[in-house]
Parts: C-alpha cells; sequence; structure tokens
C-alpha cells in the first residue's frame, strides 16, 4: 500500500519567510561591517579617533609609514599581499603603518602656521603590523608625525610632503609613504 504526503504550501510560507531574512541579513552583515572607532585612552582632548583597517602577523623589519596617496597605498598592498581590501580614500583620511609595532593613541598638537605635530603611541609587537586610518580633516594638510614608544622616545619622525627639516630616526629604518621625508633625506 502507498502512502500519500501532503504538504500545504501556507504552512511552509512562514519558515520560507524567515529563511528569506536569515539569508538577506548573512549577506548585508558581510558588505556593511562596521569597524569599530578607537577612542582616546587617556582622555586627552588633542586625542582623535582612528579606525584599525587591519593588523595580524608579519616578519619584518621595524618602520612606519605614513600613506597619503593612492599611490602609496598601492604599493603597500603590492608589498603586503595579507592586507585587506580596505576602500582607502586619501582625500578623506590617512594611513598609517606600524610593522613590529600596534599603535595605541593619536594626538594632534597644532603648531606654527598651520603645521601639525602627529604624535603616535606605539608599543613593540614582534612579528606583527597595525594599520590604522586618520581623518585627514582632523589632521591637516601639513602634518608632522611623530612615532614614540611607550617611555616617550621617539622612534621616527616623517614630515609632509613638501616640508623642509631634520628628523629624529632611532632603531628604525626609515619607509616612508610618497612625498614624506625622514632622517637623511
Amino acid at each position: 500500500m502507498h502512502r500519500f504526503f501532503v504538504i500545504e504550501a501556507r504552512r511552509l510560507l512562514p519558515l520560507l519567510f524567515l529563511l528569506v531574512l536569515l539569508v538577506t541579513l548573512s549577506i548585508y552583515d558581510n558588505f556593511f561591517r562596521e569597524i569599530p572607532a578607537v577612542g582616546p585612552e587617556d582622555g586627552s582632548k588633542n586625542a582623535i579617533t582612528f579606525v584599525t583597517a587591519d593588523r595580524g602577523d608579519l616578519v619584518a623589519p621595524t618602520f612606519f609609514e605614513v600613506i597619503d596617496s593612492t599611490e602609496s597605498w598601492t604599493r603597500l598592498r603590492q608589498e603586503n599581499s595579507a592586507l585587506p581590501d580596505y576602500p582607502f580614500n586619501p582625500a578623506f583620511e590617512y594611513a598609517v603603518s606600524a610593522t613590529n609595532g600596534e599603535i595605541k593613541s593619536v594626538q594632534v598638537y597644532p603648531q606654527e602656521e598651520g603645521v601639525v605635530q602627529v604624535q603616535i603611541r606605539v608599543t613593540e609587537q614582534p612579528h606583527s603590523y597595525h594599520l590604522v586610518t586618520v581623518e585627514r580633516e582632523k589632521v591637516g594638510e601639513q602634518p608632522r608625525w611623530l612615532f614614540l614608544d611607550e617611555k616617550e622616545q621617539i622612534m621616527q619622525e616623517i614630515y609632509a610632503p613638501g616640508e623642509d627639516g631634520e628628523a629624529d630616526n632611532k632603531d628604525a629604518p626609515a619607509e616612508p609613504g610618497a612625498g614624506a621625508k625622514t632622517a637623511g633625506d
């Protein structure tokens, strides 16, 4: 004897609706993932927030880099295939890369004639990299990037494009972004 099994479509519609909602939510989460901004740890009024674009493990010498153009970003992506496909926009942001270090805070101190000193506090993290982005409007167009260790010692200083000056470069080889100056340039 054969049994006939009947499923009514109206009983499956709510399950089908929930399945469609679940799939669309998963797709939305993958395409529109929000990366949380990191706020200042010490509550300083000169501190600005930054967004971690990526971090991971890397075997390379310690160096810092400020990326201010699409060409510099493309070169960095070609040199480091582990970097994600981050939508870097040089018109609105700078990217700051620390190899063998983790960026803990970014603070801005205005100087004379529109020059801004950006102090970046870094802790050493062997075999790793940390890539953050900073809003260009908060930093300005003539920043001096100062990388400091936990003891407030200057590790490297990078000048803005077109600016003259000598920089301290201690214990770290210079790998500047396009147009940046470091010690010895």
